[in-house]
This record gives C-alpha cells, structure tokens and sequence, in this order.
C-alpha cells in the first residue's frame, strides 16, 4: 500500500455563487454551458470544425471572483490575460468541444503556474513570484470538464490572511516592521522557515499514484487530489538528507523519483531515488563542482537509461543575494564566466562519476531529453543531451519580470534561443560539445517550455514539443513540432495568442514516436482563452474548447490516465 506521509495545509469552504450568469438561458453562453440539469448534446459548425458535446457544467460550488485579484497595476494600457490574476479562486464545469476529442484520450491533464500576483494592494515583480494556479482537463469520452483552483500552501493562506507577503518568494521578501522583526526572519531563513512552500512551478504524478506539486523549495511539495484540485497537505521527505531547495523538475517514472539536491555549502550534487510508494530519498552517489563558489542553478536535468546528466552552469546560486531584501540582477544568481561551465555524468547503479567534461558556456532552465550513443559493438561512447539553450544570455530572467511581459510595444525583445545539443564523450576526453540541434531560425530563434513522448525518455528520440517565436515577440507565442532526424519545424501560431507548454500524450498501443495528441492552453490578447488539442504528428489542430474567461500563463503539466 502507497505511503500517505503529509501533513495538514488547510482546505477551505467557498461560498456557493457563480460569477458568470447564463444569459442565453438556453445553455450556451459565449461557448459555455451554464445551464443545470440533464447532459445535453448538439452539433453546429464554427471555423469549419463541427461542434460538439455542448453540456452542463459540473454542480461544484463556486466563488465570487475576489475584487483585490480582478486587475493589476500597470504602466501600459496592454495588458494580456496571459500576465494578469485569475479572477477567482476555483471553478469547474464542462466546455464545448469543437471539432474531435479522440476516444482514447480518458484521463486528466493537470497543468500548474503562477496565477495570482496581486495581493491586497501590492503588485508582484515577476513570472515567478506568482501564487500557484492549478488548472485540469478532464477527458473522458470525447468530453471535457475544465476547472481551476489554487493551491492551498502556507504562503497562499498566509497571504490571503494578511494580504501581504508574509514568505520569501522568487523575487519577493516580506516588509519587516522594525529591525527585530527583520533579524527574525533572516534567522527563519537559515531553517528555511521563511522560504515559500509555494508549489507553483509544476506538478507530477508518483508511480504509486499520489500528485504533487513541486516548486524549488524542499518543503514546496505538495500533495493534491487530481480529480477536486484540493490540497491535501504537505509531502514530507522521511530521509535525513536535509537541504533546502533541490530540482523544480524530477525525473518521475512509474518505477522511480530521481532529483538533484545542491549543496550550497560544499559545492556540489547530491543525486537521489525515491521509490514508488516511499517518502524516503537514498543517495545514489554525490558530484562535486569543478569550479565556482557555488553549484550552478539546476531547475531541471535529463537521465539516460544508465546514466544521471548532470549540468553545471555559470549561473550559480548566491547565498549574499538570497539574504537581501531587495531583488539583485539576476534574483538569486549570480554570473560567474570564468568558472565555466561543465558537465557529469553519474553511473544510476554504481553512483560513480564515469564523465566530467567541460563545454561552452550554457543557460538553460529546461533540459529535453538525453540518450546514449553507442559503437557497432554496443559499447556506449558518448551521451547526448538536449535542451532550451539561451546563447549564454542571462538577460532571459530580467525579461520575465511582469511589467516587461506587460509593456509589449511591437519590439522584438525576446532573447533568441536554440535547441542546444551537448555531446559528452565516454572516452576520457576532458571536453565535450555544445551546438545548435536544428537550424534556429526553423523556430524562430525562440525555444522553452518543452515535452517528448514519455515512452522515449533516456533513449534515442525524433521529435520534440515545445513554445518556439513568431518575431516580434517579448515571450514565446508559437507551439511547436521539432523534427531532430530530418531538423525542421512545424509551427502553430493565432495572432496575439500566448500558448503554455505543448504536452504530449501518446495513443495507448502506438507504435509511432508521434502517434498522440498535444495538448496546450491558450490565453488570448482579447482575455479569452481556450484549451486546444494539435494531432502530435500532422500538428494540425484537432479540437478547442474555450473557458469562461481566459485564464494566466501555466508552466508545466502532467498526465493522470483514466483509472
């Protein structure tokens, strides 16, 4: 039986009204039904696609929407919906499909972000700061439930409570009220109880079943029901390894959990399994920094079948910038070039280090795939790795500061960024290499926010998705197909649309890498928004069903299959 180790967050009552009447009182209301009663099913043509599967929303309680949330503060008269609060804190109900949900799609893809940075009167600085939104799509059958809610953690509630910020979040630091309460909380932040359990960053599904929501922060886990979206308390590690903050993305299978932990005091990685049904990390060995005084940042890494890859980046963290009150340039970084910037490769079974290489300078936050390229005797000699690379360019985090997102012009300010291809070599070679997988401009010199078909993670793979550019842009606004073998691009892109993370599903039974579906949701300029499905080869849309109102930016997904 699955271990069920957390402790109590909170779960709230809402008060029973919803903010959207049904004006039609037919059922349909700007391509939502909000009408009680009996499943009802239509059919009508829209963009050419049929629509179907016009129903009744789910008889859940919902809130008014919370004034304080409803606009945020902001030097431009643009402001996309992508950037701005979600207007109440949950809500569910059923949309209308147009065009065709495939049968087998039965299950739940949860996606979770920032959602909320406004509280009381003050506005948050950036992206990250965000308190966590968690959003599902329920298929089943060829319908779909949609709903949102917050995630219920310490800082949330204690924000709420208060309206201020009473946790240090990405960029933010609670106001002191004097000198003694300021020498109090950098007390709480040595124990890490001042940082923010704010799980905003994204969401997996354990091999025994258990969903949680995970930002950088260790005590940031947190346990969710994936059918009600209610919180359910705090993962609790039951290891020793102690640490305060560790990968925002694990490496979660059916058969195992791997993370880094850094360590800030020591320099170096901590690789670590948890096994399905356990809370309990063990050590599968340690890789020390070859240089820098500080382990470089480590928002995600990729594994092969046999090996952990893990990456050292000149973007190291900063213990003097995490104690500040202020936000510094780079938040809680620091540049440091002339340390370099390497690469480790971890045996998973022995927890030896069998490659420690150096390569061009690299930023990235997410890592796509890596596999093992092996002789014509089946002898491994070399590991390639791929991820969204940033041409070394650290001025990515100053651009997700909420006033650049919401400031944009018409300029071309997004920094570019390519699909960045490591090659680590097996042979003792003390360099390895770094180069650009597919010709940029095939996605428009812009790359983050990627998926692959899970059935090929650790091994040989074709084709990725992920949020590429559609110049001028301040932030990725296109989804993408990658093709790595024949290094093309297929692109989807709606004009002032800003999509979250494609994430693909495989069709049960495939044998194709690209027989699925993508899936992604769409804020719009106009304030709508919609939920979208692509054909994961064709990439052609296959299906859309718009929300109520449009919803912010998410960041990252995962999918629960129908049990």
């Amino acid at each position: 039986m699955a271990s069920m180790s957390y402790s109590a967050v909170r779960n709230s009552s809402f008060p029973a009204t919803v903010s959207v009447p049904d004006k039609s009182r037919g059922g349909v209301n700007d391509g939502f039904s909000f009408r009680t009663g009996k499943y009802v099913s239509r059919n009508c043509t829209a963009r050419g696609l049929t629509v179907t599967n016009v129903a009744t929303p789910v008889t859940v309680p919902l809130p008014a929407a919370a004034p304080s949330w409803e606009k945020e503060k902001s030097s431009s008269s643009w402001n996309h919906v992508a950037w701005t609060s979600v207007r109440q804190e949950r809500w569910e109900g059923e949309l209308i499909v147009e065009g065709d949900i495939p049968l087998w799609l039965n299950g739940t893809y949860l996606r979770n972000g920032p959602g909320l940075w406004r509280i009381g009167d003050y506005d948050f600085r950036h992206l990250f700061d965000g308190y966590a939104t968690l959003v599902k799509l329920h298929f089943e059958n060829g319908r779909l439930i949609a709903g949102h809610r917050q995630v219920e953690s310490e800082a949330y509630m204690a924000a709420k409570k208060n309206k201020k910020i009473c946790y240090r979040e990405f960029s933010e630091v609670p106001k002191p009220d004097n000198f003694l309460s300021y020498v109090g909380e950098l007390a709480n932040l040595f124990s890490g109880a001042s940082l923010t359990d704010n799980a905003n960053t994204g969401v997996v599904k354990l091999g025994d079943g258990r969903v949680v929501c995970l930002t950088e922060t260790q005590k940031g886990s947190i346990v969710i029901d994936p059918d009600t979206l209610d919180t359910l308390g705090r993962f609790e590690y039951t290891d020793t390894l102690g640490g305060l903050i560790h990968s925002a993305h694990p490496i979660v299978t059916d058969k195992e959990f791997l993370t880094l932990l850094p360590d800030l005091v020591h320099p170096g990685y901590l690789v670590a399994r948890m096994e399905p049904g356990s809370n309990e990390r063990k050590v599968i060995g340690r890789v020390n920094c070859r240089h820098g005084p500080a382990p470089g940042w480590v928002h995600s890494f990729p594994v092969t079948e046999h090996y952990v890859v893990v990456p050292e980046m000149p973007l190291r963290y900063c213990a003097q910038n995490l104690l500040k009150a202020e936000p510094t340039p780079l938040y809680k970084f620091e540049w440091h070039p002339d340390s370099k910037a390497f690469v480790h490769i971890m045996c998973k079974a022995s927890g030896k280090v069998v490659a420690s290489v150096e390569v061009p300078l690299f930023v990235t936050f997410h890592f796509i795939n890596a596999y093992e390229e092996v002789d014509e005797d089946g002898r491994v000699t070399a590991i390639i790795a791929d991820c969204c690379e940033h041409n070394a360019d650290t001025t990515i985090l100053e651009k997700l500061r909420l006033k650049n997102l919401r400031s944009f012009n018409g300029e071309d300010v997004l920094p570019d960024a390519r699909v960045g291809r490591f090659t680590i070599p097996l042979n003792g070679n003390p360099n390895g290499k770094l180069e650009a997988a597919v010709e940029a401009d095939e996605h428009g010199r812009g790359i983050d926010m990627c998926s692959i078909n899970p059935n090929y993670l650790g091994l040989k793979y074709r084709f990725a998705y992920a949020c590429g550019a559609q110049r001028p842009c301040n932030f990725p606004n296109t989804l993408i197909k990658i093709d790595l073998v024949e290094k093309k691009a297929k692109n989807w892109y709606e004009e002032g649309a800003v999509p979250s993370e494609p994430f693909f599903v495989p069709r049960p039974g495939a044998t194709e890498e690209d027989d699925g579906v993508v899936i992604s949701m769409i804020s719009e300029k106009s304030g709508g928004g919609y939920a979208l499905l692509l054909d994961g080869s064709s990439f052609e849309e296959i299906a859309r069903a718009r929300f109520p109102y449009g919803l912010p930016y998410g960041l990252h997904g995962c999918w629960v299959p129908k049990k």
